[in-house]
């Protein structure tokens, strides 16, 4: 499944997005704006938005927020300035097979509708939107990988503030294994880069950045970064979240 971007500037496309989890304390994520029936949908990692532990439509978290153009500010109340409003999320779209059985390879993906501020207009028409290619395969040149990361591998200067940027190729995470078509892409974006868009230079994404590799102690080993699989499930997701706008 194909749809063309309608692109104004890929660093606003991009935004942060908060949230609360079930005990009260707040992450953040990334998320891009993305072509969508409404003009007002988000598209990121399952676990933005979900953490996977099969309570269902009752487990989203509260207060998601998605934020494009975001930046720290050292004279706004909460700390970052928001030139494009604070979006709200309405509707959330997530495979089962994140939301009941937290399924890495298949399912940490999702889409979720905003609603536009007081005083502004339509996510799309106001920022633009990445187009999608969703079950073409694994294996991608010339990607572009952004996101707000707050830690990187072997890297000190990222802080959750900042829109970085990786490029390079994407590659099937287990070519001989035809269970596994998780997208890798080599790239030293940590946490808070979560759901940020694996995207073609055409502005189409392929993927959302989900996870990373660890040792038996929870540190990373390299600088792989992975997405889940954007095949089935995500065409199933983009077409349910088409039917709430």
């Amino acid at each position: 499944m194909r749809k063309q971007t309608r692109h104004r500037l890929p660093a606003v496309i991009v935004g942060k997005i908060l949230y609360v989890d079930a005990a009260g304390e707040s992450h953040g994520c990334s998320g891009a704006s993305s072509i969508a029936d409404g003009k007002n949908t988000v598209w990121t990692a399952g676990h933005c938005v979900h953490p996977g532990d099969g309570s269902g439509a009752d487990g989203f978290h509260d207060s998601v927020l998605f934020i494009p153009g975001y930046k720290e500010s050292a004279t706004s109340s909460n700390g970052y300035d928001a030139p494009w409003g604070e979006r709200v999320a309405q509707t959330f779209v997530v495979p089962e097979a994140w939301t009941q059985d937290k399924d890495y390879n298949e399912g940490d993906l999702a889409a979720f509708t905003v609603k536009a501020p007081a005083g502004y207009t339509n996510l799309t028409d106001t920022v633009g939107a990445l187009g999608y290619r969703f079950g073409d395969g694994s294996d991608w040149s010339d990607i572009i990988d952004s996101g707000f990361p707050g830690e990187g591998y072997n890297r000190t200067d990222m802080d959750g503030y900042t829109q970085f940027f990786c490029t390079g190729n994407v590659v099937d995470a287990a070519n001989l294994n035809p269970f596994d078509d998780r997208l890798e892409m080599d790239c030293d974006m940590g946490s808070g880069a979560s759901g940020g868009p694996m995207a073609t230079t055409e502005g189409q994404i392929v993927g959302a950045n989900s996870h990373v590799e660890v040792d038996d102690s929870g540190e990373r080993i390299n600088d792989n970064l992975y997405s889940s699989n954007h095949g089935s499930q995500a065409v199933a997701v983009i077409s349910r979240i088409n039917e709430f706008n």
